[in-house]
């Protein structure tokens, strides 16, 4: 049996500039918390960008119902990143 060999090169995620305000104004709406990703928002420009990622967040700890809520409010808005 050949060893596994990983040959994936790791995106720099640590040197990509946060995004902490909507692109186009400057503020945000508010936040909303999808499974272990903090979302932002913009209502007027209607666009949201990803402010945090819990790691440590398990499956068991989410709530179904708010998850499903979460998604279909924020499938309206285009993703952002920089």
């Amino acid at each position: 049996m050949t060893p596994y060999v990983d040959n994936i090169v790791p995106f720099p995620l640590s040197r990509r500039r946060e995004l902490r305000s909507c692109p186009h104004c400057g503020t945000r709406s508010d936040v909303y918390r999808i499974g272990r990703l903090l979302w932002a928002y913009c209502d007027l420009h209607e666009v949201r960008w990803v402010v945090a990622d819990f790691h440590q967040s398990s499956p068991e700890s989410m709530d179904r119902k708010q998850l499903r809520k979460g998604l279909e409010f924020l499938s309206a808005f285009v993703e952002v990143s920089r």
